[in-house]
């Protein structure tokens, strides 16, 4: 059986007593490295103290960055852009190798076009956006990996 700390015994009781006082059945909160979930589970019998069961997972922060994470972010607001003009070749595809300073679409933000390069060397592994679309700042561009 695994030690739970002293500090994370008091945020679960904490978290169960906020449950009850706000009438909640579940809630999860992070701390950016370890995310708490709480869970009241009613069960038909009385076979637990005040009908509840309290689960918590923690998990530590992983190894390896979900890819929305690692993502190249917007760093505006507008509308991308994935061509440089209407049924023009996009400037690239997923699979395609990519070097810094690369262009990789375009962001209209109050009628100036803005052109959004590669950070790093790699390959497109992911697009997260569709032409034309509204993006925001800090959304997900691209994946290169």
């Amino acid at each position: 059986m695994t030690k739970i700390d002293k500090k994370i015994i008091d945020i679960i009781d904490l978290l169960s007593k906020s449950m009850t006082k706000n009438n909640l059945s579940e809630i999860e909160i992070s701390d950016g490295g370890s995310v708490f979930k709480l869970k009241k589970i009613l069960k038909e019998n009385n076979d637990f103290n005040n009908n509840e069961i309290f689960e918590q997972s923690i998990s530590k922060k992983k190894d390896e960055p979900s890819s929305s994470e690692k993502a190249l972010k917007s760093p505006l607001v507008g509308t991308a852009y994935l061509s440089p003009e209407p049924g023009a070749k996009k400037f690239v595809e997923v699979g395609q190798a990519v070097k810094i300073g690369q262009v990789l679409l375009i962001i209209e933000a109050m009628k100036t076009m803005n052109e959004i390069t590669a950070d790093k060397n790699g390959v497109i592994k992911k697009v997260f956006i569709k032409n034309e679309s509204p993006v925001e700042f800090g959304e997900p561009l691209f994946l290169i990996d």
